[in-house]
C-alpha cells in the first residue's frame, strides 16, 4: 500500500511539472548578461523583465504617480528558469508546450465608472496578471478586458479565450 501511495505521489509530481510554463522565446536572443528582456512563455509574452543585482524583477505599470505590480511570479520554478536564462542563456524548448491553464483567481470591484473591477488571472499557477474589466463606451452594457501593457498575447485565439473567461466571471459575479 505504501508503494502505491509513493507511486501516485510521484505521478502527481510529474503531472505538475508537465503543466508548467515553458520559455519558448527570448528577445534579445542573447539574453545572457542582458539587463532586460522579453520572454515568451508558451502562448503569452511578458515584456521588460529585468535582472538587476542578482534578482529577477518583473515589470510595473505607472499611472498618475502610482506604481502597480500587474504581472507577478507565483512559483520559484519559473523564477529559477528566468534567472537561469539571464545567467546562462536560454535553451530552446524541445517541443511546443501546450497552452497554459487559465484560472480567474479573484475579481475585485472598483469604484471607477470605467474600470469596474480588477481581475487576477493565473497561468498554470506560475504567473499572475492583473487585468482591468472595463465598461465599453461604444456598446452600453458590454465589457472588455484591459491587460497590462507588458503582457502580450501573440496567439489571438488564446487571448480571446482569456478575455471571455474574465468577462464571464464578471457577469456571473454581478448577477
Amino acid at each position: 500500500m505504501k508503494k502505491l501511495i509513493e507511486a501516485l505521489a510521484l505521478l502527481l509530481c510529474f503531472q505538475a511539472a508537465a503543466a508548467a510554463l515553458e520559455i519558448t522565446a527570448v528577445t534579445p536572443a542573447a539574453v545572457k548578461g542582458a539587463a532586460k528582456a522579453d520572454f515568451t512563455l508558451s502562448v503569452l509574452t511578458v515584456k521588460n523583465i529585468s535582472y538587476d543585482k542578482g534578482a529577477v524583477i518583473m515589470p510595473v505599470t505607472e499611472n498618475k504617480g502610482k506604481t502597480f505590480t500587474d504581472v507577478k511570479l507565483l512559483s520559484k520554478g519559473l523564477y529559477a528558469k528566468l534567472e537561469a536564462c539571464f545567467k546562462n542563456g536560454c535553451a530552446k524548448a524541445a517541443k511546443a508546450p501546450a497552452a497554459p491553464k487559465v484560472k480567474i483567481e479573484a475579481l475585485k470591484p472598483l469604484k471607477s465608472k470605467t474600470r469596474v473591477a480588477n481581475a487576477e488571472i493565473s497561468f498554470d499557477g506560475e504567473l499572475l496578471a492583473v487585468a482591468g474589466v472595463m465598461v465599453s463606451s461604444r456598446e452600453p452594457g458590454t465589457f472588455w478586458v484591459a491587460f497590462p501593457p507588458d503582457l502580450v498575447f501573440p496567439d489571438g485565439a488564446f487571448k480571446s479565450s482569456v478575455e471571455s473567461a474574465v468577462i464571464a466571471a464578471w457577469a456571473k459575479k454581478t448577477k
